[in-house]
């Protein structure tokens, strides 16, 4: 079985289960801080190592924005379960699927790569090649 990177149904389980006001606050603070903190350290940076410690928070804030939107996009509870579906018949496994896929939130643009290709590929070639 491959793994789909669905990072708007990570968004909606994080809703579902922590509340939007929490998610809306986690993921807002991921992009805004990330990128403030990243740009303060690049600037201020004398060395190779603080460099790419700024250009990391810039690339992990990057990766909190489309998160961001997704969240405000889903905006509810309601909608959360919706777009998830038969997904929460089976919590323990849909919650294990999407702890695992947050870690890829630490992975510098993988979000924004990822969200892009599906827009490219479109949603008939993302379900041939996700099998």
């Amino acid at each position: 079985m491959k793994q789909t990177f669905n990072f708007r149904k990570l968004a909606a389980i994080d809703i579902v289960f922590l509340g939007y006001r929490l998610i809306f606050a986690e993921y807002a603070f991921g992009a805004f801080f990330s990128l403030a903190l990243g740009i303060f350290v690049l600037i201020r940076g004398h060395s190779v190592w603080q460099v790419l410690l700024g250009a990391y928070l810039i690339c992990l804030g990057i990766n909190y924005v489309p998160m961001l939107t997704f969240t405000v996009s889903i905006g509810s509870k309601q909608n959360a379960l919706a777009e998830l579906g038969d997904e929460l018949i089976e919590r323990r496994k849909a919650m294990s699927k999407y702890r695992r896929l947050s870690l890829l939130l630490l992975v510098p643009l993988v979000v924004p790569v990822v969200v892009i290709t599906r827009k490219r590929l479109g949603p008939s070639e993302t379900k041939q090649r996700s099998g």
